[in-house]
């Protein structure tokens, strides 16, 4: 059949043709196989007179202008089937649609009308068919055209795409049913039309807000959620903190000895108004039950490394100083060591001995328990106490007096911050009176971290789904796996406690805490098995049999855990269920000042037949709140410009040494070897210019990791360069010319002064610059009293071989420019040592005064 604008659903008029003999048209055709040939079927018989001039065939996009070179009949051998009509072409088709159509001349066409007719005897509608010499549909499918009437295109309804909450998405909905029904006109609420839009529109509008949520989360300039921050800033090596607990010093005073105590058992508390009704100051754990959490603050014990006990001995309560027998003694500044009283001299009846027990890693307390001036209890300084971490302790006797003494020292990052007074003699306003025990020391001292242990809160267990397992051989089991779902529970407790890891190289380090390393005080252990499982910032270093967690903490202080998936830290497997060991609490809260902890609590046993007194002698330290969320977002994306990956330049490596805490300052410098580059690094060690062969590893060992490819490293020492200085000075009248040099050499000495002070050239005022500058050496020694004026007669490095007082280029130089210049590596040294002349010497000559 002809292609037409007509589209019908029924083909009544191709059965009229079939019943009709006087009409016949073309049924179908035939495209053989090599493309060539159509065979023509017709509703009746075959027609008489067709030629090849009668064929025409349109059409084609590719192929066009086909050619009939002969038509014949093919006739059918069997007498059931229908003959049909052969047509020959010159060339073959495209995949497109082609047009055959029998056709003749019409005589009797008018100009400008078409000048061919259909063939005499077919019908006009069945005279031409539409035909495809290949197929460009599936073989299965049915190629006919479909003439399909489509339905009318309704205009698509107008969408208020601004509507994202729930009143106008509801009120947008009933707009709509307005259109679409208009009939429908109820707006009362009980009716069921208004209630379906009403779900919908809450649907709708918390979906909307998901939608908003996930693309303002996306983007660390639009994220509000703290967790999203979080791990925006994680991508670019920013580690955004939850804060850090506080720590403290507790010292027990005790008027007996006390069974050591296991740590885990024991807690203790800060003071509260109901606490005086418990003598001692020693309180179980079930009284606490009936007060009030919130009104008071909890610290546990902190476990250091082997110590995992309280002991608690009543001759360390109170341990006095040594003076040797002298009197008006004190501690000085910056002092690393002191004599302890340990117990009683040994009588002939055997009575006294030592008392005290105490070992390297033990803290101790110094403390100013009366006034310098009065002498009184109420009028000591509190500001005056100091706690060290021993490094050593030697027992030793005083043999003219006969009484057990103990050595104690501790690392110079504990050095005494003041000079604490032993004994003194009072002002004539207070009888001139002499007073001993000024100052004492505290031992039974326990460090203790802020936080409240929570109550247990198992987790789990963890939900799966079972798969079916691969095929095998015939006949052999097919085993089902269960696969563990995503494991996110959430704590029920909020404001869970970070903590830092414990540094027990001073009482100061043991203090301090970075919150950006600080962890979460939470322990995860697996019911079946006893597994425990640890807390890591971020799984990217975690393998994936690793039993490691993250914490992520959100905007209203809950806990959210996270486990690996199997390649960055282990999943928990399907059914397991954790039990959780952990503590709330932290912050700035526990920041509490001196004498604030007044108990300390026993979660098992008790303390009997002793009077313990429980305080924290210092303020507590190191509590910090959590990062904000605005801090985080604005020092993140420039905070990678701060941190050194890679040591490229020298001053790299001279910044990286100085992360050591024992360097005061380092300088690095970049030789060419002559095949490589050699970073050599030179350490100026803090408080000494010699550099332990240990400190000179320790540091190669720490820069190793940021060492550049294809650089050597080598840290040795700093160069130290001595220099021989020579002073004129006039003394004014009436001051003694002996004391005035005494103070100058002083001044301008490489020790520490009584005062706590340090001399010009002590080793911890000198380091690595651009020179040693005059006018600080001028300046100083103008300033002390009795001094008129100063006039430098030498400046200049002791190596120069030279007469003192002559005159050279160097010495000329240095003193008019005012600055005698150094080495990138080189240190001034000074130490004027008659035994050690090759480390400076320092001259003075005087005039004037008496």
């Amino acid at each position: 059949m002809a292609s037409s604008d007509l589209a019908c659903g029924t083909d009544a008029r191709r059965q009229r043709l079939f019943n009709n003999p006087r009409w016949n048209g073309v049924d179908f055709l035939e495209v053989s196989d090599a493309k060539r040939s159509l065979c023509v079927h017709f509703f009746g018989p075959i027609p008489e007179g067709i030629s090849a001039a009668n064929v025409r065939i349109e059409g084609g996009r590719r192929i066009r202008d086909i050619h009939v070179l002969r038509v014949e009949i093919d006739r059918a051998d069997d007498p059931d089937l229908d003959d049909c009509l052969r047509i020959e072409l010159d060339k073959v088709g495209d995949f497109s649609i082609y047009r055959l159509c029998f056709i003749e001349r019409d005589p009797e066409a008018q100009e400008g009308a078409p000048r061919y007719r259909p063939f005499h005897g077919l019908d006009p509608r069945y005279a031409c068919l539409d035909f495809r010499f290949r197929l460009d549909c599936a073989a299965d499918l049915d190629c006919k055209p479909q003439h399909d009437c489509p339905a009318p295109v309704a205009a698509a309804p107008e969408i208020d795409y601004l509507a994202k909450d729930y009143a106008s998405l509801r009120q947008m909905m009933l707009d709509r049913m307005s259109l679409t029904i208009p009939d429908w006109k109820e707006r009362h609420v009980p009716d069921l039309g208004v209630t379906l839009v009403e779900v919908l529109a809450y649907t709708a509008d918390y979906l909307s807000y998901y939608q908003d949520a996930v693309a303002t989360e996306a983007y660390l300039d639009t994220a509000r959620e703290r967790i999203s921050v979080r791990r925006h800033v994680r991508l670019v090596d920013y580690r955004m903190h939850e804060g850090c607990n506080a720590r403290a010093w507790v010292a027990l005073q005790s008027d007996s000895d006390l069974a050591p105590l296991p740590l885990k058992d024991i807690y203790f508390i800060t003071g509260f108004p109901d606490l005086d009704v418990f003598a001692g100051r020693v309180v179980p754990h079930e009284a606490m039950q009936k007060f009030v959490a919130n009104t008071y603050e909890v610290f546990e014990p902190v476990a250091r490394a082997g110590r995992t006990e309280l002991k608690v001995k009543a001759a360390h309560s109170e341990i006095a100083l040594y003076t040797w027998g002298d009197t008006e003694c004190c501690v000085p500044k910056g002092a690393t060591r002191a004599s302890l009283v340990d117990g009683t001299a040994i009588r002939t009846d055997g009575l006294g001995g030592r008392v005290l027990d105490l070992h390297a890693g033990d803290v101790l307390v110094f403390e100013e328990v009366r006034g310098g001036t009065t002498g009184a209890l109420a009028d000591a300084d509190p500001d005056h106490r100091h706690a060290v971490l021993l490094t050593k302790v030697t027992p030793v006797v005083d043999e003219l007096l006969n009484q057990p003494v103990l050595e104690i020292e501790w690392a110079a990052a504990d050095a005494l911050p003041f000079s604490l007074c032993i004994s003194v003699r009072l002002t004539a306003e207070f009888n001139c009176a002499r007073v001993t025990g000024m100052s004492v020391v505290r031992g039974n001292v326990v460090l203790v971290d802020h936080g409240r242990r929570a109550p247990a809160d198992p987790l789990g267990p963890v939900t799966g789904r079972t798969e079916p397992g691969d095929c095998a051989c015939d006949g052999s089991v097919v085993n089902a796996s269960s696969v563990a779902d995503p494991f996110r529970p959430r704590l029920k407790q909020h404001d869970l406690t970070f903590k830092a890891a414990l540094t027990e190289t001073s009482a100061v380090a043991m203090l301090r805490q970075d919150p950006r390393d600080a962890l979460p005080d939470l322990t995860l252990t697996e019911q079946t098995g006893g597994a425990r499982w640890q807390p890591r910032y971020d799984l990217l270093a975690s393998d994936g049999g690793a039993r490691h967690f993250v914490v992520e903490m959100d905007d209203e202080r809950r806990a959210h855990l996270r486990f690996g998936d199997g390649d960055l830290g282990l999943q928990p497997g399907t059914g397991t269920v954790f039990d959780t060991s952990y503590r709330t609490g932290g912050g700035s809260s526990g920041n509490i000042g001196r004498d604030v902890i007044a108990a300390m609590v026993l979660r098992t046993g008790t303390v009997d037949g002793a009077s313990l007194t429980v305080r924290n002698p210092l303020a507590a330290a190191g509590g910090t709140e959590p990062e904000p969320v605005a801090e985080a977002k604005l020092f993140a994306p420039g905070a990678f410009r701060k941190q050194r990956m890679r040591a490229i330049t020298a001053g790299d490596y001279a910044d990286l040494a100085q992360r050591n805490a024992q360097i005061q300052r380092a300088a690095a410098d970049l030789c060419w070897t002559g095949s490589w580059y050699e970073a050599r690094v030179a350490l100026d060690p803090l408080g000494t210019e010699t550099a332990p062969a240990a400190l000179l590893a320790a540091v190669e060992g720490e820069l190793y990791p940021f060492r550049r490819m294809g650089h050597d490293l080598a840290v040795v020492q700093a160069r130290y360069v001595p220099i021989s200085l020579t002073l004129h000075v006039c003394v004014l009248p009436h001051f003694a010319r002996g004391e005035v040099r005494a103070r100058l050499l002083d001044v301008l000495g490489s020790r520490r002064l009584k005062s706590g002070e340090m001399g010009l050239f002590h080793p911890d005022r000198l380091s690595f610059g651009g020179g040693l500058h005059l006018s600080r050496i001028v300046a100083a020694a103008a300033g002390v009293e009795g001094v008129e004026n100063v006039k430098v007669l030498r400046f200049q490095r002791l190596d120069v071989p030279d007469d003192p007082l002559a005159p050279t280029p160097e010495l000329d130089r240095a003193i008019a420019d005012g600055v005698l210049a150094l080495g990138p590596t080189e240190i001034a040294q000074l130490d004027n040592d008659p035994d050690f002349a090759e480390n400076g010497t320092l001259t003075l000559q005087l005039g004037g005064g008496r």
